[in-house]
């Protein structure tokens, strides 16, 4: 695989995978061979940009040639942006099974206003992409919520529980990308 494709090619792939599309599948949406796109994905094959931009429409993403200057403002942008969530995203169904279990103890308990913000922080987590620590932090407050649902005491109060997802939901909102470093300027002195 040629350098410069494998980001591209590592995007498309993780596209098509949160989009729960099979290699197939994007085939048949795409118009780009099933046995192409596989060679694309492990290397094996040089992208033409034909086929680039049909997987890319395929996938409901756009080519966009952006200034470098620019690119730390769109990246920040794309992070901060809504996502939309497939049902086959694991994160999607890890908070609809914590919402699920809220909305159980809802039934339970009177309206509160803990109630209320937990629902608010879920449905926040909702427009972030979450990485395997985030799902598996989410799993962990779906599986309280549910024993908490179930009236099963495992020592876990619903005050940690929404700290834990307010805590990561503020971790994703407000993450700040580190600036690209320059591998080297023009300015050092080479005299030493």
């Amino acid at each position: 695989m040629h350098y410069a494709n494998e980001a591209v090619i590592a995007a498309l792939k993780a596209a098509r995978e949160s989009g729960g599309l099979s290699q197939r599948d994007l085939s048949a949406k795409a118009g780009v061979p099933q046995s192409h796109i596989s060679k694309i994905e492990g290397g094996g094959a040089d992208i033409r940009l034909s086929s680039l931009i049909e997987l890319a429409r395929a996938l409901e993403l756009d080519l966009v040639l952006v200034p470098r200057h620019l690119v730390p403002a769109v990246e920040g942008v794309l992070r901060a942006a809504p996502l939309p969530q497939p049902e086959s995203r694991s994160e999607h169904k890890e908070l609809e099974r914590a919402a699920k279990a809220l909305g159980k103890i809802a039934r339970q308990q009177p309206k509160t206003e803990w109630l209320d913000r937990l629902r608010q922080i879920l449905r926040e987590l909702g427009h972030f992409r979450l990485s395997t620590s985030d799902l598996t932090t989410v799993d962990r407050a779906a599986q309280n919520l549910a024993a908490l649902a179930d009236g099963k005491d495992d020592g876990v109060s619903i005050s940690e529980i929404r700290n834990s997802l307010q805590n990561l939901r503020n971790r994703i909102a407000h993450a700040v990308p580190a600036p690209p470093q320059p591998a080297y300027s023009l300015e050092e002195n080479d005299d030493a």
